[in-house]
């Protein structure tokens, strides 16, 4: 991912964004608890981080810490579905599901000790059938030693520092369910987390039923990120990555393209944070494709293209953690240690003999310009394959436009134009082409008409400012049913004459109302105690 420029966010941060940020931290910690040992520094050090957020959380009607409760694999916090933060959580709600459990709740004196044990129950390293020598059911392995093949690259652990865990589905034992694992932890003294009791069968409480069209494209992404945190768990565990897996994925992202999946392209703007970046590769897949679909049709080079962009940034499983997971610029040494984890990715799809060579490309070539500068430096002169330059040019795009904790989002044109004074970092022909497929306004971006309508873009034309749009609600800002949802051309004025946009809307990025606007809030559930 290139370093985009970093403004100061806002110092006040809503309760709505605190959560997020906790959740986004419990995600980066089970993935710890699932590469380390309960015990291991990373392990402590990441659920330490939650606990210090969770002291800034403000608490309403008698709340006693976070609670957050998970319906049709959503993370709902306060009746309010949290999709950008389900997006990367998608193992934690796993195990939550597990557990038979209807959410988890930490209160806000709980400490790291605490969290990191209800990590390790998650995690499976501890229960009726845990134990520190099986390996991960989501994993994997080729036959023979693994631990040799890894060339010596800092950060990849042998078995005395990440012994592998046990998936959460495989570490439950029967009757090993949310009670027994209260049980488990109320009887080490951990008493400030629990698991939530499940819903109330019939009761208006229950789970939201029939919402497919918000739950389907946030379960697709989901999976997505399992497979990048399973690469990132073999890579960490000296094992290997699985391409069947990403290729699958990456084949399932161009048939939905292909079928012109609004939804999707929609998640891609989703600029949530998590701190592996793992949705940050999916949104660059994302991108990367749906941008060479304008430049061939070759379906294979297509999948070839999204395996590359899914795994462009796998050497960042060998970055240092509180690098990777930093809240704040990074200094001087750090951003040497980051600049390194192009080599680490070659290095690491180096050693699997059906490595993509443009896979391989890709992760290397990512950061380096057109004119031979950026990093990794080189010996002779190199210069980047076209799927490289697809690549990078939709990386720093996602770079410029999501959130990060010390920087604001910044719109598709300001991020345009950050890329365009760039020189030749990015292949200036290949970005102009870029930026007619994206748009001005991206599909799914919100915006304004003049009419004073609110409408979601929906494809592109070839007038760039004015692209195909589909209706959410009237001029009075109420909203419409399916039927009236209309989808109107405003290049083509002669049907449309007074329509055009206004201005481009900002949304909540926790909720990301254009794929819950649908949905009654209401019901969706806390657990009954």
């Amino acid at each position: 991912m290139s370093p985009a420029p970093q403004e100061p966010v806002d110092t006040i941060r809503t309760d709505q964004d605190l959560v997020v940020e906790i959740v986004d931290d419990l995600a980066a910690a089970l993935v710890n608890a699932r590469i380390y040992r309960a015990d291991h520094p990373r392990v402590l050090e990441s659920a330490a981080t939650t606990a210090r957020s969770l002291k800034d959380l403000r608490l309403i009607d008698g709340e006693r810490g976070l609670r957050v409760s998970v319906a049709n694999e959503l993370l709902v916090h306060r009746g309010h579905p949290l999709v950008g933060a389900s997006i990367a959580a998608s193992r934690l709600i796993q195990a939550i599901a597990a557990r038979r459990a209807g959410g988890l709740e930490i209160d806000v004196e709980a400490d790291g000790t605490a969290i990191a044990r209800l990590l390790a129950e998650l995690a499976g390293r501890v229960g009726p059938q845990a134990g520190e020598s099986s390996r991960p059911a989501t994993i994997r392995r080729p036959e023979g030693p693994s631990q040799e093949s890894g060339r010596g690259l800092p950060g990849r652990r042998g078995s005395d520092d990440a012994q592998p865990s046990v998936a959460a589905s495989a570490a439950m034992g029967e009757g090993d369910d949310w009670q027994a694992l209260n049980a488990r932890l109320e009887s080490t003294g951990s008493r400030s987390v629990r698991m939530l009791p499940p819903f109330v069968v019939g009761s208006n409480q229950s789970p939201v039923t029939g919402r497919t069209t918000i739950i389907t494209p946030v379960r697709f992404y989901q999976s997505c990120i399992d497979v990048l945190q399973d690469v990132t768990i073999s890579i960490c565990n000296g094992g290997k990555i699985e391409f069947a897996d990403v290729q699958s994925h990456a084949e399932a992202v161009l048939k939905r393209l292909e079928g012109d999946d609004g939804p999707l392209m929609n998640l891609a703007r989703q600029d949530q944070y998590d701190a592996f970046t793992f949705g940050h590769s999916v949104r660059v897949a994302v991108l990367a494709m749906n941008f060479a679909r304008t430049l061939t049709s070759d379906h294979e080079l297509l999948v070839r293209i999204g395996t590359a962009a899914l795994l462009h940034d796998c050497g960042k499983s060998l970055v240092p953690f509180e690098i990777l997971h930093s809240r704040k610029p990074l200094g001087p040494d750090e951003k040497r240690e980051m600049s390194k984890h192009p080599s680490y990715g070659a290095e690491i799809l180096l050693d699997h003999d059906r490595a993509d060579p443009l896979t391989i490309a890709a992760a290397f070539g990512h950061h380096r310009s057109c004119d031979g500068k950026g990093y990794p430096a080189t010996l002779h002169e190199h210069h980047n394959l076209l799927v490289t330059e697809i690549v990078k040019v939709c990386d720093v795009y996602e770079a410029l436009t999501a959130a990060r904790p010390y920087k604001r989002p910044m719109s598709p044109v300001r991020a345009y134009r950050v890329m365009m004074s760039m020189g030749d970092h990015l292949d200036r022909k290949l970005l102009r082409r870029f930026i007619e497929t994206n748009g001005i306004f991206p599909v799914g971006q919100l915006v304004l008409l003049t009419t004073g309508e609110r409408a979601r873009v929906v494809a592109q034309t070839q007038r760039i400012v004015f692209p195909k749009v589909k209706l959410e609600t009237d001029p009075a800002g109420h909203a419409l049913p399916d039927e009236s949802a209309v989808t109107i051309d405003l290049s083509a004025p002669q049907s449309h004459p007074h329509r055009a946009i206004a201005e481009a809307l900002t949304e909540e990025p926790a909720t990301t109302p254009a794929i819950v606007a649908k949905a009654d809030l209401a019901s969706f559930p806390v657990p009954s105690l």
